[in-house]
């Protein structure tokens, strides 16, 4: 386990108006020069949640723990960001300045970004992930099934990993499995035995799950990159 280091940041979304966003920087500190893979993580339904979610802020400390660089903010209109909520339509511009700002950090790992979002924030990471090639994977916690139209997500055709409560009410199994299996690319489920919507209860197994799997994915070879 590495030391880490929590410090509360400021950034831009894109678009106008160009609205400061809050959040809180994990990151490992490192004295042998090398880089760390970087996660941006959204919280759920920002009318009831921030980044302060007991999943998100686990997360984001375990992440840095393992070496990983780690950035949870708020949307706007959320704490202390500026804006208005929109309800999913223009949050992917926060999750843009998001990804702009921790791959502006020194010691970052450019060619290893993941994005990982809980409900809400699962939401906005499969509606933005397709347009941003520097995103190597995405892990979806509790995925609203309701905002699920035909096509969501099938331009994103890179790894990614599914997570939902056994008991998850908003992101059924019966409903997520079929749709995971006609997406493209590498993907995965894991069902968190006892859990509901918001993983209550069961952050440690979830995180668990998260973290072995970014760290399986961190491993793989870059694309073009070729190990003997």
């Amino acid at each position: 386990m590495l030391d880490v280091r929590e410090r509360p940041v400021t950034f831009v979304a894109r678009g106008q108006p160009a609205f400061r966003l809050e959040g809180i920087l994990h990151q490992p500190v490192r004295t042998d020069g090398s880089l760390s893979a970087a996660v941006v993580l959204c919280h759920p339904q920002p009318a009831s949640s921030d980044y302060r979610d007991p999943l998100t802020w686990l997360l984001a400390r375990e992440l840095a723990a393992q070496g990983i660089m780690a950035l949870r903010f708020n949307f706007r209109g959320v704490g202390n960001s500026e804006g208005q909520q929109t309800d999913g339509r223009l949050e992917p511009l926060d999750v843009a300045g998001a990804i702009e700002f921790i791959l502006s950090q020194p010691g970052v790992n450019r060619q290893k970004l993941c994005l990982v979002g809980h409900g809400f924030g699962a939401f906005i990471a499969l509606s933005y992930g397709p347009y941003d090639p520097r995103i190597g994977t995405i892990v979806a916690i509790s995925l609203p099934m309701y905002r699920v139209t035909s096509g969501f997500g099938a331009r994103f055709d890179r790894p990614k990993l599914f997570i939902t409560g056994e008991f998850d009410e908003v992101c059924p199994r019966h409903k997520l499995q079929p749709y995971i299996e006609q997406l493209p690319g590498p993907r995965g489920l894991k069902i968190v035995t006892g859990a509901r919507h918001l993983m209550r209860g069961y952050e440690d197994v979830a995180a668990s799950a998260i973290i072995t799997y970014i760290r399986r994915w961190i491993a793989l070879p870059e694309p073009g990159v070729t190990r003997t």
